[in-house]
């Protein structure tokens, strides 16, 4: 890797934990430390553990949604397969800065092993995100009826919804026309992955005995807004920024602070640990593709 390049990237992880470590310092100093650990310590394992199990199903539907994905365009490889290759992604994602590493080494991987171009994979990879954050978005403009804060309008958000499906048709007809004729199936398993997470949170809530009062609509619709902000590479994999959303969202919308950033950090924390796994893979690539017939495809 040339000089130069090597000195962007390092000032980029730089910038990332500045802006990781600032946001946890506002959200240290703004809120109430003591009712957070109080919420989490005390919280129903029952309901963690229900919640945990509810977390690892949204995973494995995500692995069958990439799969999906990779038959389009078309790869083909066992679900077993994938779903080791996934699990790898997941860990690498949270243990590598920037948060796209798993991403990016499930693509050198596959380019490695079955000769799929460069390209394609990447398209692949693009668009299971993708599809993620516009679900993600649809459920906010959903949600945004719900919430305790006067917005002007907020009853018609809904009908943004169909714009950003529309929204991603056109982006996978961007990246790769192929990848169009399995839309609706990528979008109905990310409907179905997002609705598991709600229903995560939900027990999350339920294990910290939250007082919500008919304020679901605010911690969900904080949920995906960090989810969204998360997303954006300003931090180190989202780090600081999902409390902090949490926190001045809690804030505006009039529900506890201390409670919603103990559920952020126990969705964290679980999707951690669910990550775990993905080590024994990291350390032993070459049993993702054990016994798996590789395709004699071009390479680039």
């Amino acid at each position: 890797m040339p000089a130069n390049k090597q000195i962007k990237n390092i000032i980029k992880i730089i910038l990332k934990i500045l802006f990781s470590g600032t946001a946890i310092y506002y959200v240290a100093n703004n809120i109430d430390l003591r009712q957070v650990w109080i919420y989490i310590s005390t919280s129903n394992p029952f309901y963690l553990i229900l919640a945990a199990a509810l977390y690892v199903l949204a995973v494995l539907f995500g692995t069958y949604r990439l799969n999906t994905i990779f038959k389009a365009l078309p790869l083909h490889i066992s679900n077993w397969t994938n779903i080791k290759l996934y699990w790898m992604g997941l860990f690498y994602n949270f243990f590598l800065p920037g948060g796209v590493g798993g991403d990016g080494y499930k693509v050198f991987l596959l380019n490695k092993y079955f000769k799929t171009p460069v390209k394609k994979l990447i398209s692949a990879v693009l668009a299971e995100r993708v599809s993620g954050l516009s679900i993600i978005l649809a459920y906010i403009l959903a949600l945004v009826y719900y919430i305790n804060y006067d917005i002007p309008y907020k009853g018609w958000f809904f009908i943004l919804i169909p714009a950003v499906s529309a929204g991603y048709y056109l982006f996978l007809w961007i990246i790769n026309k192929s990848l169009t004729k399995v839309f609706w199936k990528v979008t109905i398993w990310s409907l179905i992955i997002q609705g598991i997470q709600m229903l995560v949170v939900v027990f999350i809530l339920k294990a910290m005995g939250a007082s919500v009062n008919g304020q679901w609509g605010n911690y969900l619709f904080l949920f995906f807004l960090s989810t969204i902000a998360g997303a954006v590479p300003i931090t180190l994999g989202g780090i600081g920024a999902r409390e902090l959303t949490f926190a001045v969202g809690a804030e505006y919308l009039g529900v506890s602070q201390g409670q919603a950033v103990a559920l952020s950090l126990i969705f964290y924390f679980i999707s951690l640990i669910t990550s775990v796994p993905g080590l024994f893979y990291s350390l032993q690539t070459k049993r993702i593709f054990k016994n798996e017939f590789i395709h004699d495809e071009p390479s680039v």
